[in-house]
């Protein structure tokens, strides 16, 4: 078993975080403005609150680099190991967003984001494996 290169984790999942919030940018200006209008209550978010967003997908986008570093020696490097481990950052980030959803009392079809958020994670998880080497 090789051991994790925490340099690599952390660069590659601030690579992962960036890719993720251009991707899910991307979604909530495509499907996502419902989701939105009714989260935010059609208030324009300030830049602390945009800066605080960009952050939290930097941290995620380490976790999964993390995650995927763990796993890796049982799953084997590549694309299979980074959908799962994209796989496990949705859950994780959808249950979350959904303890939301059900605390601002939301209608759960606005919820469509959270299931193609599911895309761009894979996507931002597959970046960062990309360029994760031990």
């Amino acid at each position: 078993m090789g051991k994790i290169s925490w340099a690599r984790v952390a660069l590659c999942g601030l690579f992962a975080g960036v890719v993720w919030t251009v991707c899910a940018a991307v979604l909530v200006t495509f499907v996502g403005q419902d989701f939105l209008e009714a989260v935010t209550h059609g208030r324009t978010l300030s830049g602390r609150v945009h800066g605080f967003l960009f952050l939290s997908d930097l941290a995620a986008g380490v976790w999964a680099m993390w995650l995927y570093a763990s796993i890796r020696p049982r799953y084997g490097p590549g694309p299979k190991t980074a959908v799962v481990t994209a796989f496990a950052w949705w859950i994780i980030a959808t249950m979350q967003s959904g303890k939301w959803i059900a605390l601002l009392g939301l209608d759960v079809a606005r919820a469509v984001p959270l299931t193609v958020n599911l895309g761009a994670m894979v996507v931002a998880a597959l970046a960062g494996a990309w360029a994760y080497r031990e």
